[in-house]
């Protein structure tokens, strides 16, 4: 899966499809920005999009992080947003409901589906989830930019940033082919997600054919082979400091006494997943864990597996995204920042927006369990 979505970004990178992707949408959105505050929460909502729409279309996470950073710099330049805001949008679209959204491709909602459930689960309070962390992120990086502008600080490049190059680029509808393809063999067929990222790099090989020619498409192939190299091995380091986690007695200690705590069963499902996702420092690797082991008692307890699902993998987005992730480190260390700088924006939307989703799903999926 790491190595076909690896293979995947490169030939959106390569290609400029990315690029577009990122261009079309902040070309229509920035035609509205009327104010400095208005152009900064288009700037933030071009950013988080371009950053969701590349997970959404299969895209692993960690390098939609590497595909979007150069786009993300010329949007932030045209907008004026400080440069240390700007993981914390690109995490926004990558790291939040990206991951746990219905129907996501990412690793973070396909172990949910280990329970017996559809990727697609809990799709309208999903769907509610997602617009709630949206709009929370927007209302506080925009609020923090304002604040930041007004004492002085603006866009400022670092040395090692570089800018998407202005070369021929596939258009926007074009570009998302792949995606489209994707969510369709994925979701609508129900094909293996390895096999579904495969398929969908040979669409995008081929539809990016004219930009890239064959020899740059093999290029991408190397490249993107390579580049998977990286991901794999901190999600190998993740999950096998995880392993070690749960071989400790004081491990299932922390789940019985969790368990057999007198809470509602909804505040134990969100507890113990956002806890063994911190632990862990990842939302795949903790869900991996939790929602099995967990899965049958709240069942008992009167929880539909769906509602498990769905606002268990919300969860797992809470507390995953601490200062000990890796993730967040690759993160903060791409965009040249000290983490002082890099990670209160970062915060903001892998911890108080993903926190606000959790709950706006899991309130919904109470409220009215006969919706799907």
């Amino acid at each position: 899966m790491f190595l076909f979505g690896a293979v995947l970004a490169k030939l959106y990178t390569s290609s400029g499809a990315a690029s577009s992707i990122a261009d079309s949408i902040c070309n229509a959105m920035f035609r509205g920005a009327k104010t400095d505050k208005g152009r900064y929460a288009l700037g933030f909502l071009t950013v988080i999009t371009a950053s969701a729409i590349l997970c959404y279309g299969g895209i692993n996470a960690a390098v939609a992080l590497i595909a979007i950073y150069p786009i993300a710099i010329g949007v932030f330049k045209r907008a004026g947003i400080p440069k240390r805001f700007i993981m914390g949008a690109i995490c926004g679209g990558a790291f939040t409901f990206a991951l746990s959204g219905p129907g996501s491709p990412q690793p973070t909602n396909v172990v949910g589906m280990a329970i017996g459930t559809s990727s697609y689960c809990g799709l309208v309070a999903g769907i509610v989830g997602m617009i709630v962390e949206i709009c929370v992120m927007l209302l506080v990086f925009t609020r923090m930019t304002v604040r930041a502008t007004a004492r002085g600080e603006t866009f400022v490049a670092g040395p090692k940033d570089v800018f998407a190059e202005d070369t021929s680029k596939p258009r926007f509808l074009v570009s998302l082919i792949p995606i489209i393809a994707l969510l369709i063999i994925f979701n609508v067929l129900g094909v293996d997600i390895a096999l579904s990222i495969l398929i969908t790099s040979i669409i995008a090989a081929l539809v990016f054919l004219p930009q890239l020619g064959f020899k740059g498409v093999a290029l991408s192939i190397n490249n993107g082979a390579a580049s998977s190299l990286a991901p794999v091995g901190a999600i190998a380091a993740v999950n096998g400091f995880a392993a070690v986690v749960q071989s400790l007695p004081e491990y299932q200690q922390l789940i019985d006494g969790m368990l057999q705590a007198d809470v509602p069963a909804v505040v134990l499902l969100v507890a113990c997943v956002a806890l063994i996702c911190m632990m862990t420092g990842g939302s795949t690797t903790g869900a991996q864990i939790a929602l099995p082991a967990i899965a049958p008692t709240l069942t008992q307890l009167g929880l539909s597996l769906p509602f498990v699902h769905r606002v268990g993998v919300f969860a797992a987005t809470m507390l995953d995204s601490l200062p000990n992730s890796g993730s967040v480190i690759m993160a903060v260390g791409l965009a040249d920042l000290k983490m002082k700088e890099g990670y209160p924006p970062v915060f903001v939307s892998t911890v108080l927006a993903t926190t606000c989703g959790t709950a706006a799903v899991a309130l919904v999926m109470s409220l009215f369990p006969s919706l799907p």
